[in-house]
């Protein structure tokens, strides 16, 4: 169990009770008051995400420090907490693989492996919350139970050692500033963007905690996981959410975005290829048309989708050193709750 114990609890609570989104002209009166703030900014997000799950765990979401008018989503659907599946559901939550946290705008975000009564086949919980005066206004939930929740990619088991590496940068790096990191965010979607990116040598790129393998249509790929790119065919979307939890002190950035794409036959199973990347496409239409002709297996037929996102960047040392795409798919047309 995360619970705190009540003791600790009244600790954190009487050591930070600075509250959240303080102005930036009261920030900046006392440096060493502004770094003592964010400190305890960073441990009020810490306590409210251990709360999060632990109301999960206890099957209690009423038990959360809520505002008075609070917004949320699961899987994009809007509900109350209480009327959500993941208080039904969740019986294990160990601490976040991944907690990313913005001491300035008072928001987080944090992703880890979840059991829903069997640990041989756990899930993978993604969040972003946003907290003002110590209350949560905002709750922004996606559980990726299996593959085609994402499209293609997910792997509940190795979540936890890949995402380590991103909560342990070299000691020694050079940090990027709030204004790289959040012109990192606008440039991911953007149409065009002067913000040149260099990948890192050893650039990590996930997708629901798996390293991807691309093993080919034809299953002559390679075996070796993919590494970073910041790719011309990258989707875009004007109405792009960026800069959503900005960490500086890790060099992370999480960005949502909207890409609409479709589901197409590879090999026995599928894969969702945005429309961005019409080549991709291209290629598994013809390898469909190819399998037809030999009726050898069950295809599945192209089906249209849409991609909600939540992007992961982590920069240090004027580099790109690892890339999370993150997408819950829903049907075509679709749009975001929270734009």
């Amino acid at each position: 169990m995360l619970r705190l114990s009540l003791g600790l609890a009244v600790a954190v609570s009487a050591m930070c009770v600075t509250s959240l989104n303080v102005p930036p002209a009261a920030a900046s009166v006392d440096r060493r008051a502004s770094t003592s703030d964010g400190d305890c900014a960073r441990e009020t997000m810490t306590n409210i995400v251990r709360k999060i799950l632990d109301s999960m765990l206890a099957h209690d979401p009423y038990s959360l420090p809520l505002a008075t008018v609070y917004k949320a989503t699961e899987n994009s659907h809007p509900a109350a907490l209480g009327m959500m599946t993941l208080w039904r559901t969740v019986t294990k939550a160990g601490p976040p693989s991944l907690l990313a946290i913005d001491a300035t705008q008072g928001t987080a975000f944090f992703a880890l492996d979840i059991s829903e009564g069997n640990d041989l086949t756990e899930s993978v919980l993604r969040a972003r919350v946003k907290v003002v005066d110590q209350e949560i206004t905002e709750l922004e939930l996606f559980i990726n139970r299996y593959r085609g929740d994402h499209g293609f990619s997910f792997s509940a088991a190795e979540l936890p050692t890949n995402y380590a590496e991103l909560m342990s940068p070299p000691a020694n790096r050079t940090k990027a500033s709030r204004a790289t990191l959040r012109e990192l965010s606008e440039s991911l979607f953007a149409e065009s963007s002067n913000f040149s990116v260099t990948v890192g040598n050893d650039c990590q790129f996930t997708e629901i905690g798996w390293r991807v393998v691309d093993t080919g249509t034809y299953g002559n790929g390679s075996s070796t996981p993919l590494g970073c790119a910041w790719p011309s065919d990258h989707p875009t979307d004007a109405n792009a959410r960026v800069g959503l939890v900005i960490d500086e002190e890790l060099g992370i950035v999480v960005t949502s975005g909207i890409v609409p794409g479709k589901v197409l036959p590879y090999q026995n199973i599928s894969a969702f290829i945005p429309d961005k990347m019409t080549s991709a496409q291209e290629a598994q239409v013809e390898y469909l048309e190819a399998m037809k002709a030999e009726g050898t297996m069950p295809l599945l037929s192209p089906i249209e989708a849409t991609g909600d996102t939540l992007e992961v960047l982590q920069y240090y040392n004027d580099k790109l050193q690892a890339m999370q795409i993150n997408v819950y798919l829903s049907g075509p047309n679709m749009t975001s709750p929270w734009l």
